[in-house]
């Protein structure tokens, strides 16, 4: 504040902030005073301090001082609710997990239930169980046993009363044994997408999915495997939707959400996808017009409703494709022949020490059967099936195997052999061309060596 007159001025800061009067006697002591309080020069005169605006460093670095320790003390207490508000989040990932994995544990409980209820089935525990019933295990009621979100109906066990909405979804595929894999795309989308995802999956799985898969023809690709490894999903998952109709897996497989609500133009079904496939349109989670089966896993059973699907109209047409020397069809059939025959006759496995070893005896027993009653030999196959279910056109095709019959049975073959037409696709071969002549055309597949002339 700016004195009215010369003798306030030489008055000290303190007297000038609070408009005293002016005290002569004691006024170049106070300005001594307050220089040295607020830090200014010895030889600094009043007039040029106030020019200056009247600064006093040593009071602003105190009140610099508080506004910094007020500063630091709201950053502490942001830090502390950020800490605090981390310290919730991690609380409710850990109580998400927690949940996840009792979620987890009362699942593996509920298959492990199951699984030994099935096996009591192979054994022939108390007579024999019944599996015409729909569930397909033993003492296990119709109405626990149906597919997730079904009320059962008198026939099937598994059709539901409730009104159903579909989702058009194009060309789909299910695979089966020991695929695990999801990529689908809209319709009048480029196959490219779809196919880069497929083929991602298919290296970190060490599977042939992207050589199995036409990415132009299907629009949704699904396999909902218990393992990669083959033997594991086939004792796991697969032995069980043999007694159940692919009930099982459709009960227990998470990935069959995916296929839930669908409709499709073609459903294509290979191996254990058979199964997966019937028991969607059994309980009408999905819908399909033409249904192809890719040497698939059948029972005289599941041949029977196939064509009761056909007879219904509930689906268009059900066409069976079988390669030569593909060793699951006719395995799948006897595998379920011996089952029933053990049930009829009261037969019992007890003499063996577990259940587990009485069901692999079982499954190993399939293909000896198999190949005893002629299953193997893909003529009386179709045979079986066209007398089985007449409504369903069966295909054949050669296939030639290599190290072994497995060969003749995995999709990327079946693809091989059913698109194989014999005739170039007229695709120019790069680096053909000599002497500046135009490159030549893709030469003719060689069906014959594949041994894909259809009969």
């Amino acid at each position: 504040m700016r004195p009215a007159s010369w003798p306030c001025s030489i008055a000290i800061g303190m007297i000038a902030l609070c408009a005293c009067p002016i005290l002569s006697a004691q006024s170049n002591q106070e300005w001594m005073a307050y220089k040295r309080a607020c830090g200014l020069r010895s030889d600094l005169d009043y007039q040029t301090w106030t020019q200056q605006g009247s600064p006093c460093p040593a009071r602003n670095s105190r009140n610099s001082n508080g506004d910094n320790g007020a500063a630091a003390r709201a950053a502490e207490a942001e830090a502390a609710t950020r800490r605090q508000r981390e310290a919730e989040i991690e609380q409710r990932r850990i109580d998400a997990e927690n949940e996840r994995r009792r979620a987890e544990a009362e699942r593996q409980a509920k298959f492990e239930h199951d699984k030994r209820e099935a096996l009591g089935e192979l054994k022939g525990i108390s007579g024999g169980g019944n599996f015409d019933s729909p569930s397909g295990l033993k003492h296990v009621d119709p109405a626990e046993s149906s597919l997730k979100g079904a009320t059962n109906s008198a026939d099937t066990g598994l059709k539901t009363l409730t009104e159903r909405h579909y989702t058009p979804a194009g060309n789909g595929l299910i695979l089966g044994l020991g695929a695990i894999v999801y990529a689908h795309r809209e319709r009048g989308e480029p196959a490219q997408r779809m196919c880069d995802a497929i083929k991602q999956q298919a290296r970190v799985a060490h599977k042939d999915y992207g050589a199995g898969t036409d990415c132009s023809r299907y629009n949704f690709v699904l396999g909902m495997a218990s393992s990669l490894r083959l033997y594991t999903d086939l004792w796991n998952r697969v032995a069980f939707d043999e007694l159940t109709n692919g009930r099982f897996s459709a009960r227990e497989q998470l990935l069959y959400e995916k296929l839930r609500g669908k409709q499709f133009d073609e459903l294509g079904c290979h191996s254990n996808g058979a199964m997966l496939c019937l028991a969607a349109l059994e309980n009408e989670d999905i819908k399909a017009d033409q249904v192809v089966l890719y040497g698939p896993q059948v029972t005289r059973e599941s041949l029977e409703m196939w064509n009761t699907l056909v007879q219904e109209r509930r689906v268009k047409s059900v066409k069976v494709y079988l390669n030569e020397n593909d060793p699951v069809p006719g395995a799948a059939i006897a595998f379920a022949d011996l089952v029933k025959s053990q049930q009829a006759s009261g037969a019992s496995l007890k003499s063996y020490s577990t259940a587990d070893n009485a069901a692999v005896q079982g499954l190993n027993a399939g293909p000896v059967l198999a190949s005893d009653t002629g299953l193997f030999q893909v003529e009386s196959l179709k045979r079986t099936i066209n007398e089985t279910s007449p409504r369903i056109l069966v295909r054949t095709f050669p296939c030639k195997p290599g190290v072994s019959t497995w060969g003749c049975h995995v999709m990327s073959m079946y693809r091989s052999t059913v698109n194989c037409t014999g005739k170039s696709s007229k695709t120019l071969v790069p680096g053909t061309g000599l002497h500046g002549k135009d490159d030549l055309p893709e030469p003719p597949l060689p069906c014959d060596a594949l041994g894909a002339a259809q009969r």
